[in-house]
């Protein structure tokens, strides 16, 4: 019995994981491939190939795509955006490396911080902030550029995408499933 028992729980694990895991690209996938200047939050995995460190980093679609451009000296023409599309849509785990210091800057690598995220996360229930959006379909918070990332970051890792209007900046939006 305690065998069947563990042997459920691992397959309620692992299928829980896989869900989340298609939420979390398919949120991914419509940030990438979001041509609007309303613009959608995402979290990647970056690795520095200058120091090797990875990271988990909020970014906008936008600033993916360009930082692929860049990194891969990939011009910009129609055939060169679906290259860069290609590049950004088969990576299923949001993973990318890059070496070129000015991509990762402009990635947003320096704009907060790991501890940034935690201490954010340890005052703010985003679990209950989530639910409650996904409940409402409605939300947006008026925040400074740091704080936006943050809040973007947390609800994008828990299955909730934002986006911000680049034209007014500083309020982050809930986007809905249907949000084109």
């Amino acid at each position: 019995m305690k065998k069947l028992v563990l042997l459920l729980s691992v397959i309620v694990l692992f299928s829980f994981n896989k869900d989340e895991n298609d939420l979390l690209y398919k949120n991914y996938a419509k940030a990438v491939s979001n041509a609007s200047t309303f613009q959608f939050h995402l979290v990647i995995k970056v690795k520095n190939l200058n120091t090797n460190k990875i990271r988990e980093i909020c970014t906008q679609g936008e600033q993916l795509n360009f930082a692929i451009y860049r990194e891969y000296k990939i011009d910009f023409s129609n055939k060169g955006a679906a290259k860069v599309q290609k590049i950004a849509l088969k990576n299923k785990d949001r993973y990318i490396e890059f070496k070129n210091d000015t991509v990762l800057s402009n990635l947003g690598l320096k704009e907060y911080s790991e501890s940034d995220l935690k201490e954010l996360e340890r005052k703010i229930n985003f679990d209950s902030l989530a639910q409650a959006i996904k409940e409402k379909q409605k939300w947006s918070a008026h925040l400074d550029d740091k704080e936006l990332l943050l809040y973007a970051h947390a609800l994008f890792n828990r299955g909730i995408l934002t986006g911000e209007n680049n034209c007014f900046g500083g309020s982050l939006v809930y986007v809905g499933p249907n949000t084109e």
